[in-house]
Protein backbone atom coordinates (compact mmCIF):
# COMPACT_ATOMS: atom_id res chain seq x y z
CA UNK A 1 0.00 0.00 0.00
CA UNK A 2 3.10 2.37 1.03
CA UNK A 3 5.07 1.63 -2.09
CA UNK A 4 8.42 0.84 0.01
CA UNK A 5 8.14 -2.45 0.15
CA UNK A 6 6.50 -5.32 -1.85
CA UNK A 7 5.68 -3.43 -4.87
CA UNK A 8 9.25 -2.23 -5.71
CA UNK A 9 10.32 -5.54 -4.60
CA UNK A 10 8.69 -7.01 -7.58
CA UNK A 11 9.41 -3.92 -9.77
CA UNK A 12 13.16 -4.60 -9.52
CA UNK A 13 12.49 -8.25 -10.15
CA UNK A 14 10.59 -7.98 -13.05
CA UNK A 15 13.42 -5.26 -14.63
CA UNK A 16 15.71 -8.00 -14.43
CA UNK A 17 13.30 -10.61 -15.92
CA UNK A 18 11.83 -8.63 -18.45
CA UNK A 19 14.48 -6.07 -19.75
CA UNK A 20 13.28 -3.63 -22.37
CA UNK A 21 10.08 -3.39 -20.88
CA UNK A 22 8.87 -0.32 -19.09
CA UNK A 23 8.28 -1.44 -15.33
CA UNK A 24 6.81 0.39 -12.61
CA UNK A 25 5.46 0.37 -9.26
CA UNK A 26 2.75 2.97 -6.66
CA UNK A 27 1.09 2.52 -3.83
CA UNK A 28 -2.89 2.66 -3.11
CA UNK A 29 -1.79 4.71 0.32
CA UNK A 30 1.87 5.39 -0.66
CA UNK A 31 4.15 7.00 1.58
CA UNK A 32 5.33 9.77 -1.27
CA UNK A 33 9.25 10.36 -2.06
CA UNK A 34 10.10 7.38 0.65
CA UNK A 35 12.96 4.97 0.00
CA UNK A 36 12.54 1.38 -0.69
CA UNK A 37 12.48 0.02 3.31
CA UNK A 38 16.14 -1.21 4.14
CA UNK A 39 14.89 -4.92 4.84
CA UNK A 40 13.47 -4.63 1.23
CA UNK A 41 16.11 -3.50 -0.31
CA UNK A 42 18.74 -5.56 1.46
CA UNK A 43 17.29 -8.78 0.26
CA UNK A 44 17.27 -7.34 -2.88
CA UNK A 45 20.92 -6.71 -3.16
CA UNK A 46 21.51 -10.16 -1.68
CA UNK A 47 19.78 -11.32 -4.28
CA UNK A 48 21.64 -9.31 -7.34
CA UNK A 49 18.99 -7.18 -7.55
CA UNK A 50 19.03 -2.85 -7.69
CA UNK A 51 17.41 -1.36 -4.97
CA UNK A 52 18.99 1.88 -5.86
CA UNK A 53 16.99 5.35 -6.01
CA UNK A 54 13.18 4.21 -5.26
CA UNK A 55 10.62 7.17 -4.10
CA UNK A 56 7.49 5.93 -3.46
CA UNK A 57 4.81 7.45 -5.50
CA UNK A 58 0.78 7.67 -5.05
CA UNK A 59 -0.92 5.05 -7.89
CA UNK A 60 -3.11 7.75 -10.02
CA UNK A 61 -5.76 7.53 -12.79
CA UNK A 62 -2.81 8.06 -15.04
CA UNK A 63 -0.29 5.66 -14.05
CA UNK A 64 -3.22 2.76 -14.47
CA UNK A 65 -4.40 4.68 -17.87
CA UNK A 66 -1.07 3.90 -19.35
CA UNK A 67 -0.39 0.24 -17.67
CA UNK A 68 -1.10 -2.62 -19.82
CA UNK A 69 -0.84 -5.15 -17.05
CA UNK A 70 -1.74 -4.03 -13.16
CA UNK A 71 -0.06 -6.28 -10.72
CA UNK A 72 -1.57 -6.21 -7.03
CA UNK A 73 -0.19 -7.76 -3.91
CA UNK A 74 -3.94 -8.75 -1.85
CA UNK A 75 -7.31 -9.41 -3.52
CA UNK A 76 -8.59 -6.29 -1.12
CA UNK A 77 -5.92 -4.38 -3.16
CA UNK A 78 -7.89 -5.51 -6.21
CA UNK A 79 -11.12 -4.96 -5.18
CA UNK A 80 -10.24 -1.26 -4.09
CA UNK A 81 -9.40 -0.96 -7.85
CA UNK A 82 -12.36 -2.21 -8.83
CA UNK A 83 -14.84 -0.35 -7.13
CA UNK A 84 -12.89 3.02 -8.29
CA UNK A 85 -12.00 2.28 -11.76
CA UNK A 86 -14.12 -0.61 -12.62
CA UNK A 87 -13.13 -0.34 -16.69
CA UNK A 88 -9.62 -1.67 -15.69
CA UNK A 89 -10.93 -5.44 -14.89
CA UNK A 90 -9.66 -7.10 -17.62
CA UNK A 91 -6.19 -5.49 -16.80
CA UNK A 92 -5.88 -5.73 -13.06
CA UNK A 93 -4.41 -9.28 -11.36
CA UNK A 94 -2.86 -10.79 -8.57
CA UNK A 95 0.95 -11.42 -8.49
CA UNK A 96 0.29 -15.01 -6.50
CA UNK A 97 -2.42 -15.48 -9.58
CA UNK A 98 -0.36 -18.60 -10.90
CA UNK A 99 0.56 -19.96 -7.55
CA UNK A 100 -3.17 -19.04 -5.92
CA UNK A 101 -1.79 -16.31 -3.16
CA UNK A 102 -1.60 -13.40 -2.16
CA UNK A 103 1.49 -11.20 -0.77
CA UNK A 104 1.10 -10.12 2.82
CA UNK A 105 2.93 -7.31 3.77
CA UNK A 106 6.30 -7.88 5.75
CA UNK A 107 6.64 -4.01 7.18
CA UNK A 108 7.70 -3.87 10.16
CA UNK A 109 8.00 -7.65 10.79
CA UNK A 110 10.64 -10.00 11.33
CA UNK A 111 13.76 -11.12 9.12
CA UNK A 112 12.46 -14.43 8.55
CA UNK A 113 8.88 -12.38 7.35
CA UNK A 114 10.94 -10.16 5.24
CA UNK A 115 12.55 -13.36 3.76
CA UNK A 116 9.75 -15.34 3.32
CA UNK A 117 7.38 -12.39 1.31
CA UNK A 118 10.64 -11.44 -1.09
CA UNK A 119 11.10 -15.75 -2.12
CA UNK A 120 7.23 -15.68 -2.53
CA UNK A 121 7.53 -12.18 -4.56
CA UNK A 122 10.66 -13.75 -6.47
CA UNK A 123 8.48 -16.89 -7.38
CA UNK A 124 5.53 -15.04 -8.36
CA UNK A 125 7.31 -12.50 -10.52
CA UNK A 126 9.30 -15.34 -12.16
CA UNK A 127 6.14 -17.24 -13.26
CA UNK A 128 3.98 -14.23 -14.56
CA UNK A 129 7.82 -13.40 -16.57
CA UNK A 130 7.57 -16.94 -18.19
CA UNK A 131 3.94 -15.54 -19.31
CA UNK A 132 4.79 -12.20 -20.33
CA UNK A 133 7.95 -13.63 -22.38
Amino acid sequence: MGNICRSPTAERIFRDKLPGRTISSAGLRALVEKPIDSGAATLLVEHGYNADAHKARQLTGNILADADLILVMEASHKSMLMSKYPLLSGKVMMLGYWSDIEIEDPYQKSDEAYRHIFHQIERCCQSWSLKLD
